[in-house]
């Protein structure tokens, strides 16, 4: 029994190591024991014999370590004996506690510059207050092996202060778990280590958690609340538990600052769970089975230049929230599968892009760009499948890139074919079986000049336009496409301009529905637009004339408006433009052409027949 407040028991080593031998099973300390001091010439220990307590109102355990030796608070022979430290009770200071301990009470790194270290390869249990504060550095070093950790309970916490560090280096199989962590102001937990466990923790309100060098955590199946800031660093990692699943609650954000290295790990079972409310961003890789549910940026973390590339690789992803390139980032799917719930969306926003690498899918769920912003292909293995596409939103398959649609695409954008001078390559974009393009929005062939060199492709069966989907441009027509919208070709190329030319490869049937419309304008006798090409054209629906500059043809003049290898069926009207009235139009459909040929209107006794 240590009753005198304010007395002083010290165990200092000298010429040899100096030990204090606790062996009952109650330590009334109402005073201060000293373990070293700055001027112990050996290390100095309190060692425990059996299950202890250790109470009083107010009493303390100070460690104070030298710069070249120890102060200990440890078990004899390295035993689980227990120590309670009960909640009027504080061990304090820097030193090295290597005992299994219960702390009801506090433990407090209240050293500056020091370090108070767990190294115990028994479970520590924090059910009172574990702080470092003054420039103090509490650290977590109780070896990587092994069933045991630093478990926290009811109000069990953890505070780092202003200008203070927890290190996280090692706490066993079982990890940092439960309770509380929280650190304020300059104050920060550092992780150490590759791969230090840490689950069911509830990292608060503008706490801060780093990563030194390639250093990871391991979330195991019970989660970690984050409301504050889980910062990677160039290289660190956060992933699951080998084989297994997590998840992250909270209002807080992991961020990602580094490329391939700073990452969610997996590709070994991994899988995380993001919830409503908590956002991943940054630039860096996301390799583990990603849920997302809540916000996933590359948003370059805020800055305005740098690399801003956020890569979902490896495994497949599904999101059932927001994911978001903006402020120049990029979002990469790489070589794996995003399935979307119906309500879930990717959006790329000003001066930012969603792109698919190798061969990837985007299965349901909504794509959308706004500004600038961009989604393509940077491969010729893309697919997307029932997914639709926001009104606005801005699709491109460049040159020398292929995608492929499958299902019902509820286009409510623009879907455009760009060769933008890739030469002889094309761009593709290809139907997959009976596929649909829905809604109202346009598919526009931006072929740089006459040879077409972009192409729209139905394969394995027919590719439908529907009717609020308008085909524009110039480019090429493949396999079996079906339009039920409109179709106007235009010149895409600069000088840009109002006539252009689909072409219908050979072998392939371009099939206009009843309810079509097939939108032709002339410029001149020679200049006007056309269907062209070698394949099977099947008539049907409204022909509609256009005048470019108040042209009207003189009577006489013929146009060969559609040209094929087989052409079947008929218009069911022709609209003319104002300025040809008082004109009338003979229509032929040959078996290789459709020419339309301007003569008078017929008059029936006097008047115009209708």
């Amino acid at each position: 029994q240590f009753n005198h407040p304010g007395a002083v028991i010290r165990v200092a080593g000298s010429s040899f190591r100096a030990e204090l031998n606790v062996y009952g099973t109650q330590m009334d300390n109402n005073a201060l024991i000293l373990i070293g001091g700055q001027d112990a010439l050996q290390d100095s220990s309190l060692i425990i014999h059996s299950h202890t307590n250790a109470n009083g109102a107010d009493g303390r355990i100070r460690l104070s370590a030298p710069p070249n030796h120890g102060a200990f608070l440890s078990p004899y022979s390295n035993l689980g004996w227990l120590l309670v430290n009960w909640p009027s009770h504080t061990i304090e200071g820097n030193g090295t506690i290597r005992v299994r301990l219960q702390n009801d009470g506090l433990v407090d790194a209240n050293v500056s510059g020091r370090t108070l270290t767990f190294e115990s390869p028994h479970n520590i249990d924090n059910n009172g207050l574990v702080r470092a504060r003054d420039g103090g550095t509490l650290v977590l070093s109780m070896g990587g092996n092994g069933n045991f950790g630093f478990r926290q309970f009811g109000s069990g916490r953890i505070e780092i202060e202003d200008g203070s560090g927890l290190a996280l280096i090692g706490a066993g199989n079982e990890g940092l778990r439960g309770g509380r962590l929280q650190t304020s102001g300059s104050g920060v937990a550092t992780v150490f280590s590759q791969g230090f466990p840490i689950e069911d923790v509830h990292l608060q309100g503008g706490s801060r958690l780093t990563f030194a060098g390639n250093a990871g955590i391991n979330i195991g199946p019970l989660g970690l609340q984050n409301d504050g800031l889980i910062h990677t660093g160039p290289s660190g990692f956060v992933t699951s538990r080998f084989g297994e699943s997590t998840t992250l609650t909270g209002t807080g954000r992991v961020q990602l600052e580094g490329g391939m290295l700073a990452a969610l790990f997996g590709g070994a079972g991994q899988a995380m769970v993001n919830t409503q409310g908590h956002t991943i961003g940054g630039f860096g890789t996301i390799a583990l089975a990603l849920t997302n549910q809540g916000q996933l940026l590359a948003d370059r973390n805020g800055l305005s230049s740098g690399p801003g590339q956020l890569t979902l690789r490896t495994s497949a992803q599904v999101n059932q929230g927001t994911m978001i390139a903006r402020n120049g980032g990029t979002i990469v799917l790489q070589g794996t599968t995003l399935t979307q719930d119906s309500l879930a969306v990717v959006r790329a926003e000003q001066d930012s892009a969603f792109v698919l690498e190798g061969i990837s899918t985007v299965i349901g769920g909504r794509l959308a760009t706004s500004g600038n912003g961009l989604i393509y292909p940077n491969t010729s293995n893309a697919r997307l499948e029932n997914v639709d596409l926001n009104q606005g939103a801005q699709l491109l398959v460049p040159c020398s890139r292929e995608l492929t649609l499958a299902g019902t695409i509820d286009n409510f954008g623009t879907i455009t074919l760009d060769n933008a001078g890739c030469g002889p390559n094309f761009a593709v974009l290809r139907g997959s079986g009976a596929t649909a393009l829905a809604q109202s929005g346009e598919v526009r062939l931006r072929s740089d000049g006459p040879s077409g060199n972009v192409t729209l492709e139905g394969s394995g069966g027919q590719l439908i336009l529907g009717s609020g989907q308008v085909l524009t441009g110039t480019g090429r027509i493949s396999g079996s496409v079906r339009i039920d919208g409109a179709i106007a070709p235009d010149q895409p190329w600069a000088p840009s301009g109002p006539i252009g030319t689909l072409t219908v490869n050979t072998g392939s049937t371009l099939t206009l529905g009843a309810i079509s419309e097939t939108v032709l304008e002339f410029a001149g006798p020679s200049s006007f637009d056309r269907i062209a090409g070698s394949g099977s054209i099947q008539l049907d629906g409204r022909l509609v004339i256009g005048a470019v500059g108040g042209y009207v043809p003189p009577l006489g003049t013929s146009f060969d408006l559609i040209t094929g290898s087989a052409i079947s069926g008929r218009f069911r009207s022709v609209i003319f433009p104002p300025e040809f009235a008082g004109l009338d139009a003979e229509i032929e459909v040959l078996t290789d052409r459709v020419r339309l040929t301007i003569v008078a209107p017929l008059l029936v006794d006097g008047f115009e027949a209708p």
